[in-house]
């Protein structure tokens, strides 16, 4: 997995309506769309917990692919989509006032989430799974956190078996509806694209201040939020250790 979006985000936003420059705009400061949603802080603590614990270093454990009485999967809804899309764009025209109008129609007229789905693809990663989009958004911050722009493939997988396993051993995740498990699927995802895209873009611009706000941020927002170092953490084939 790469952090590396900016091209792709200019190849498929020059192409819309809104233009291409109007999505960088979106990560002129690290956002974290949903953090205040109560399922999405309630599974990345149920997670974080996992990975405290040392849940990681258990090479024996459940496959990669949860069985059918724990699985992660959701059947996507239009409707669904069309009101998360909504709210992310609000919310990032909050964040960013003096271009408002253009942002929201960046957002709601191009696909992000399958921006997201085309990024993640190489990593065996899908979408309709809750356990896919959170495991991108871990492991992307992780990355950026730690200033490593490339993840290989058995380490993201690695790391969907921690969020398998932790989700499959959740109640709270096994009372979520299907409409709520694609909300807080589709707030990973969204999440993925907007930070991605701020990072890669501080990288690519040779913004050295702006890269390393972006670094400390999502180490910040781990550490407050889950008490989590990811900068003391390993990415490995047993996934995230300490």
């Amino acid at each position: 997995m790469r952090y590396r979006l900016a091209a792709m985000l200019v190849a498929i936003l020059a192409a819309g309506p809104a233009g291409a420059q109007d999505f960088p705009a979106i990560g002129s400061q690290y956002i974290d769309f949903g953090a205040s949603m109560a399922s999405v802080g309630q599974m990345n603590n149920v997670l974080g917990s996992t990975v405290r614990s040392g849940g990681g270093d258990r090479r024996a454990a459940a496959p990669t692919r949860p069985t059918e009485a724990t699985s992660t999967r959701y059947r996507g809804s239009p409707a669904i989509s069309a009101q998360v899309r909504a709210k992310f764009a609000d919310f990032v025209a909050r964040a960013d006032p003096g271009n408002a109008d253009r942002l929201r129609k960046a957002v709601e007229q191009n696909d992000l989430l399958g921006l997201w789905e085309k990024h993640v693809a190489v990593d065996g990663l899908r979408r309709g799974d809750v356990a896919d989009a959170m495991t991108s958004y871990w492991v992307q911050n992780w990355q950026i956190a730690n200033k490593v722009p490339f993840a290989s493939r058995a380490h993201v997988q690695a790391v969907r078996g921690q969020v398998a396993r932790a989700l499959g051993m959740s109640m709270a995740f096994a009372k979520m509806g299907n409409a709520e498990r694609q909300a807080m699927a589709e707030t990973f995802m969204l999440n993925f694209v907007a930070q991605g895209s701020a990072y890669s873009d501080a990288v690519t611009q040779r913004d050295a201040a702006a890269a390393a706000r972006f670094s400390d941020a999502a180490a910040a927002r781990f550490r407050t939020d889950m008490n989590l170092d990811l900068r003391r953490l390993k990415l490995t084939e047993a996934g995230l250790v300490g």
